[in-house]
């Protein structure tokens, strides 16, 4: 599943709360960051704008946490919602 797949069922699934997911992902030149998912306005298949008006290449994303449980991980295929 792709990443804004990922984001968009925790967005608009009924049983899924997107302030709970968290986005981790490789900020140059802190090392990594992280985003909550209410901070996100869209995903994009490129790129995830934020409400900030800061666009992070989803090639960067590494994690993606529900909960703080790992639901996707950058090459990881066990991992993958």
């Amino acid at each position: 599943m792709k990443i804004k797949e990922i984001l968009d069922k925790f967005k608009w699934h009924p049983n899924y709360d997107i302030s709970k997911v968290t986005v981790v992902y490789i900020d140059r030149p802190k090392g990594f960051s992280e985003i909550r998912g209410d901070e996100i306005e869209k995903a994009g298949y490129k790129f995830l704008y934020l409400k900030s008006g800061l666009m992070i290449p989803v090639h960067r994303v590494v994690e993606i946490r529900y909960d703080k449980e790992v639901v996707w991980r950058k090459g990881d295929v066990e991992k993958q919602v």
